[in-house]
């Protein structure tokens, strides 16, 4: 007797990854590995009546689309707990990359049949209107000012990857040589922190922006952050390490990050982003930033070294 297909929902951006990858093409792959897919686009109700055979939900996109999906999930009452199984098809793929996850679609789901959970924790930020999560990373200066500058530009020549990230570097070469440091307090786990600085991010996973590793060692599982504070002081040594990532080298990233739980911010600045969403404020940021440990499950490689 033939062994039944195992089922997962698929949630897929159809407009991710340039097109390579449709519909019928995912389904395709995954049937050939013994999986039945229930399909829902990501633009729509796509965790709305999910079966309760379903083994675990597979999300097909970008950091975009995942982040929200996850966010959806945290919001929903399902009735079992699943895992999460990662198809990065963005340009960046930050959160796939950081778990070390392939971006080859085959290969990918030719190791859902043995696999390790790895833990996923998100974070919680308090003083908004109302409290804010986020899953990559939480931040002040720098790297919002780049979003910020990128929507602005006119971007129609842009036809790869390899020239949005050329882009993207360019520009945050020359916003981080010419940006005005912030006064900013950081009380991380009870220690007082307090600099005038380029760029504070509370970093969830390792990667950030054009796919800079900015934690070498960040575990989005360990129920820590990886604080990275860029002072006045480190401008050369940041505009150094652009440069020659620019250049096509891997430089290991200067600065080392703090490990804290709780977190309490002060910045007197503008410039502030949670995950992709710029948050805009006009009065100084007053924030405390605690971690939700363990509250996601991604299914990644058994051998996977990340």
């Amino acid at each position: 007797m033939k062994k039944a297909d195992k089922l997962v929902r698929l949630i897929h951006n159809p407009s991710a990854g340039e097109g390579n990858y449709g519909k019928k093409e995912i389904i395709k792959i995954m049937k050939k590995h013994g999986y039945t897919c229930s399909y829902a686009s990501s633009e729509k109700k796509s965790l709305k009546d999910i079966a309760p055979e379903t083994q675990f939900i597979a999300i097909a996109g970008g950091d975009g689309t995942i982040r929200k999906t996850i966010m959806n999930l945290l919001t929903k009452q399902l009735k079992f707990k699943r895992p999460i199984a990662l198809l990065p098809f963005g340009t960046a793929n930050n959160i796939a990359t950081s778990l070390g996850i392939n971006e080859d679609v085959s290969k990918n789901v030719s190791t859902w049949d043995d696999y390790k959970l790895r833990n996923f924790d998100v974070g919680q930020a308090l003083g908004l209107k109302k409290a804010a999560y986020f899953i990559e990373a939480l931040g002040f200066g720098l790297f919002p000012k780049l979003i910020t500058t990128l929507t602005k530009l006119d971007t129609d020549h842009i036809e790869t990857a390899e020239e949005e990230f050329e882009l993207a570097l360019k520009t945050l070469l020359e916003i981080t040589r010419n940006y005005p440091a912030v006064s900013c307090k950081l009380l991380l786990d009870g220690k007082l922190v307090e600099k005038k600085c380029l760029l504070v991010e509370v970093m969830n996973i390792s990667r950030l922006g054009p796919n800079l590793k900015l934690s070498e060692k960040a575990d989005p599982g360990d129920g820590f952050f990886d604080v990275v504070i860029i002072e006045e002081s480190k401008r050369k040594v940041m505009e150094k390490y652009i440069e020659e990532i620019a250049k096509g080298k891997k430089p290991a990233f200067p600065i080392k990050p703090v490990l804290a739980k709780e977190i309490k911010i002060s910045w007197k600045g503008k410039d502030f982003h949670i995950d992709d969403e710029i948050i805009n404020q006009h009065k100084p940021y007053e924030l405390t930033i605690g971690i939700m440990h363990r509250l996601i499950e991604v299914i990644v490689n058994k051998d996977a070294l990340v």
